[in-house]
């Protein structure tokens, strides 16, 4: 489906670089997503495109136990990997694809997902997946790449993040974000959008990114409109860039 073929072969000989990435294993951020959810220790949470597994290792310190899910086999085999080295042993780890879950309806206590639906090439048929194994009353959580509201961000930096890495399917603005969420069976408690910086070099090369399309990326950030290049300021070390942050229940 979609564009699996295209996320096994980007992720799969990189599947490493994310593991022992400082972006998606931050403490801090991590820290926030567990204050957020305020999992019980009874709970059983799954997590969406795991990847290098940081956020399975960090539901699996607060709650009874996590599956944790991937379509690409190296992430999980990187995912483990992390388990072992912290001696965490309540995590199931197997492949899945979002767009058609192998898991009852109502299962999970918690649904997880961080920096992993700007790949889903059907976000609404992923959203609804993940909503329906959500018990009522269970936590949705997710935390993604987004783009600031207006439509030449939106159409701009994804093409950036299109550059970047071929498997990039879209990044949501806030406004975006809301209309998909108007379509699912949930009572949002919380949303944010949160400016960060994408660190260069490493940005570019945890995908291997060729320097063709690095030299794009900045003649694309070099054509914004002067209101854009606002939300947008970059240098030579450093790309800025936003998350979207949600928080909800299920109804």
């Amino acid at each position: 489906m979609g564009n699996q073929t295209e996320v096994k072969k980007n992720f799969g000989p990189r599947a490493s670089n994310y593991r022992l990435s400082s972006t998606h294993g931050n403490p801090a951020d991590l820290q926030r997503m567990i204050d957020r959810i305020n999992p019980s220790s009874g709970a059983i949470a799954l997590d969406v495109a795991t990847g290098g597994g940081h956020t399975a290792l960090a539901l699996a310190k607060c709650v009874k136990d996590v599956v944790a899910i991937d379509i690409t086999p190296e992430m999980l085999a990187e995912a483990k990997i992390a388990a072992r080295e912290e001696n965490i042993d309540n995590i199931a780890f197997q492949v899945e694809d979002v767009h058609d879950l192998n898991f009852k309806d109502h299962q999970f206590d918690i649904v997880a997902s961080r920096f992993a639906v700007h790949h889903f090439s059907d976000v609404k048929k992923a959203l609804k997946e993940m909503c329906r194994v959500l018990k009522p009353g269970g936590k949705l959580y997710i935390l993604d790449c987004s783009v600031f509201d207006g439509e030449e961000s939106e159409e701009k930096i994804n093409q950036i993040e299109l550059l970047r890495d071929s498997s990039h399917q879209f990044s949501y603005s806030p406004r975006l974000w809301l209309q998909l969420l108007e379509e699912l069976p949930l009572t949002v408690h919380k949303t944010e959008l949160l400016q960060e910086k994408y660190e260069l070099p490493q940005w570019f090369d945890r995908m291997g990114t060729d320097e063709k399309h690095r030299e794009e990326v900045f003649r694309i950030l070099n054509s914004l409109t002067a209101e854009c290049k606002e939300n947008y300021p970059f240098g030579k070390d450093y790309i800025t860039t936003y998350r979207f942050e949600i928080i909800a229940a299920k109804n």
